[in-house]
């Protein structure tokens, strides 16, 4: 079968228009219109935050997006994305060295890993994840790299694909290092790219999970993660699927959240706060954002003529498009819009090679064949 639209169909392409109608967001599985809003902006205590819709990369709030902080632990998102996406066999057997368990500084965050226990890489993952294990980060960093520095050029460089401009890493787990920093925008772009990873999306909506015994420990470790409203403790919030905390004295807390209410994600990320001030202040950037946005999938439903399991003929108005399409992709495409912005408003067009989505017959996204 003929390849048909580059991942999750939709092209990275943006298209202008005038400054008085809608600027358009696209990016790999979304389209998002982006009007100027008078809405209140909520206020927080963190020196930098950011709300980003997980599918487009629009941008729903921000507060000195560009400023650089110290991440801590938070770090530990694109140690695990780096790392998953770098092994082939994510149960092939990790050997802690010595220096991955003992180079730690005082008091740092640890699972009791000793020199020469060995354990999957997928339970090494989940300590880094869940209790933010800085032994298991050289570990899994030695494992895929040979080496801690050569690990963390595969975390720049995959920083850089994402398109971070202004973040730079130097360590494996966040803790502290005056040239290892990011940003609130980047720390977004990042973890926007861990959520298309399907293994780091298990990984990071657990609550506990269990490492058996190993060859240096009898009894196997129980972990649980450090993120409260994964946890559901005091700070429950409805839709929250996953997420990773951090602290250093330098950074202060740094907290990054996704949370999902029917076709709408979002990831929240807050830096340079102080203790419950990290939740209250993610708390108030997801209502600011599920209460002034939503989103549709266009697709879902559409009348088809289906050919086999995968493809059929996608219906474009009241004429049947030339361009056969997968479909089992067609409902990854998604389009978030403003409380006031009406559905009824968008019309779809197919153009040559094109697929064009448009608000209020002003353009807002497109998609490309193949």
């Amino acid at each position: 079968m003929r390849k048909i639209l580059k991942k999750m169909a939709l092209s990275a392409s943006i298209c202008a228009i005038a400054a008085t109608g809608t600027i358009p967001v696209l990016a790999a599985e979304g389209v998002a219109t982006q009007t100027i809003t008078q809405k209140k902006q909520p206020s927080i205590k963190g020196k930098a935050g950011i709300i980003m819709d997980a599918k487009s990369g629009k941008i729903l709030y921000a507060k000195k997006i560009d400023d650089r902080h110290y991440p801590a632990s938070i770090t530990k998102i694109l140690t695990t994305l780096v790392a998953i996406e770098n092994n082939k066999d994510l149960y092939g057997e990790v050997t802690f060295s010595s220096h991955a368990v003992n180079s730690l500084e005082h008091g740092s965050t640890h699972i009791g890993i000793k020199a020469g226990e060995k354990m999957p890489l997928i339970d090494v993952l989940h300590g880094i994840m869940l209790e933010s294990a800085n032994e298991a980060c050289n570990g899994a960093a030695e494992y895929t790299a040979g080496s801690e520095e050569k690990f963390v050029d595969l975390m720049n460089k995959k920083a850089q694909e994402l398109g971070c401009t202004n973040s730079h890493f130097v360590t494996t787990n966040g803790l502290h290092n005056d040239q290892h920093y990011v940003t609130a925008r980047d720390m977004a772009k990042i973890s926007q790219a861990a959520l298309k990873n399907s293994t780091f999306r298990l990984i990071t909506e657990k609550a506990n999970y269990y490492i058996p015994k190993t060859n240096k420990d009898k009894k196997g470790r129980s972990l649980w993660n450090h993120h409260k409203m994964i946890k559901r403790t005091r700070y429950i919030y409805d839709g929250v699927e996953g997420g990773k905390t951090g602290y250093t004295t330098k950074a202060g807390g740094t907290l990054v959240t996704f949370a999902k209410r029917g076709d709408q994600e979002l990831i929240c990320v807050d830096l340079c706060a102080h203790g419950v001030e990290l939740y209250e202040d993610t708390i108030k950037m997801f209502d600011y954002a599920f209460q002034n946005y939503y989103t549709i999938v266009p697709f879902r439903g559409i009348e088809r003529t289906l050919k086999d399991d995968k493809y059929g003929i996608l219906s474009v108005g009241n004429r049947v498009s030339p361009y056969t399409l997968p479909l089992k992709h067609l409902e990854d495409i998604t389009i978030m819009l403003e409380k006031d912005e009406q559905p009824s408003n968008l019309s779809y067009r197919c153009n040559g090679k094109y697929f064009y989505v448009s608000y209020n017959k002003k353009q807002i996204g497109k998609a490309t064949f193949h």
